[in-house]
């Protein structure tokens, strides 16, 4: 038996498309969508209608974004409110998807298979057994892993991180697939996992699919993604152009002083992109950053 599972696409056309022909050539006789379609990116309704008329087949479970999509889409805030500049991108994305948001309120929360072929199990989430935002990266300590995994099982399948690994833990085989819109570990393929089961072993491999990186990044302007995601949306597009983790590690810096209201969102992002020297690479791309940041 051969699985795909792919996720965290996150609105890019071209990627999902190089990942779909990529898994027919493989001839998978399962396809897993393992959350995360959306949002963070600029072609959310056309990633959702790609996945529901290209794999109507297709197993598929919620991600953070799907479900903080549907949560702003249902409580929807002001220019005026605190909160608008953490929750304009997902409204936007709500505002894009019209009917297709409601498709995610039949996803699954997860799938759990303890009696495959050869008494192999299989456990796939998004984020961990502890939600859909709680991650299991390369860096997750083993101390932190059994809270993650709960009861074992020979696959436990993640995603959410954007950063892949494969990982043999006490009988059970971790693996993280990555992510096909927006790989941050620094190698700018898609990435998607591919898992046979032979024998009721399990084997493991991360799949490296290169696209037409141009056009993704064409489709940042051209879909109005930079003008409607505010601040936040300089982060996430940086992220896609380099490949490299920057809105972790702003809000993990800033967020207790935004949520005390000591600076703004605009203004964390701009001593962010100066101190990492993101505003250079910013001008660099032809990228008037000054529009969405104070100066």
């Amino acid at each position: 038996m051969k699985i795909a599972v792919l996720s965290d696409i996150h609105g890019n056309v071209p990627a999902l498309e190089a990942v779909l022909d990529d898994i027919e050539r493989w001839q998978a006789d399962q396809v897993v969508v393992n959350g995360d379609l959306i949002n963070r990116g600029p072609c959310s309704a056309e990633v959702s209608r790609m996945i529901r008329e290209k794999l109507p087949e297709a197993r598929c479970i919620l991600g953070n974004h799907e479900s903080f999509t549907m949560f702003c889409a249902q409580n929807p805030v002001s220019a005026e409110h605190e909160k608008y500049e953490l929750r304009r991108l997902p409204q936007w994305t709500a505002s894009q998807l019209g009917e297709e948001l409601k498709q995610f309120e039949n996803w699954l929360d997860h799938i759990d298979e303890t009696s495959l072929a050869g008494g192999a199990s299989l456990h796939i989430t998004h984020g961990s057994r502890l939600g859909n935002r709680d991650a299991i990266s390369p860096n997750t300590q083993d101390d932190d892993l059994p809270a993650k995994l709960g009861e074992p099982r020979d696959l436990f399948v993640a995603s959410h991180t954007h950063r892949p690994m494969i990982k043999p833990f006490k009988g059970s085989l971790v693996v993280n697939i990555g992510s096909v819109g927006q790989p941050l570990d620094g190698d700018e393929r898609a990435a998607y996992g591919r898992f046979i089961l032979d024998g009721g072993r399990w084997q493991a491999e991360i799949r490296r699919v290169a696209y037409d990186k141009e056009q993704a990044i064409r489709d940042f302007y051209e879909s109005g993604f930079l003008h409607h995601a505010g601040s936040l949306g300089l982060l996430i597009y940086s992220e896609h152009r380099l490949n490299q983790m920057h809105m972790g590690p702003m809000m993990k810096h800033y967020l207790p002083a935004i949520d005390a209201g000591d600076i703004t969102v605009p203004e964390a992002v701009a001593h962010y992109l100066k101190a990492n020297g993101l505003d250079q690479q910013l001008e660099q791309w032809g990228l008037d950053y000054r529009e969405l940041v104070p100066a």
